[in-house]
């Protein structure tokens, strides 16, 4: 499954996004996605992936492809 599939899943299940507005472009405010969801997303991710997202990478995410681009990278 793609990065973006889970990710829209989980904006999806998570925190109430509907699947049309979690598209790459759209930034995690936009989403309504707070800082302290955000921390539940690294850790999920963290733990789905076998990646680490320290706080300094997860404050620099403005948009759902900072997320991606970030997993993406580290699973190459």
């Amino acid at each position: 499954m793609r990065v973006l599939d889970v990710l829209m899943r989980m904006f999806c299940l998570q925190f109430g996004c509907e699947p049309e507005e979690v598209e790459l472009a759209a930034t995690l405010d936009d989403l309504n996605i707070a800082p302290h969801e955000r921390e539940h997303m690294a850790l999920v991710l963290e733990e789905m992936y076998g990646i680490a997202i320290d706080g300094d990478t997860l404050d620099g995410f403005e948009t759902v492809e900072d997320v991606v681009a970030y997993i993406e990278d580290r699973l190459n």
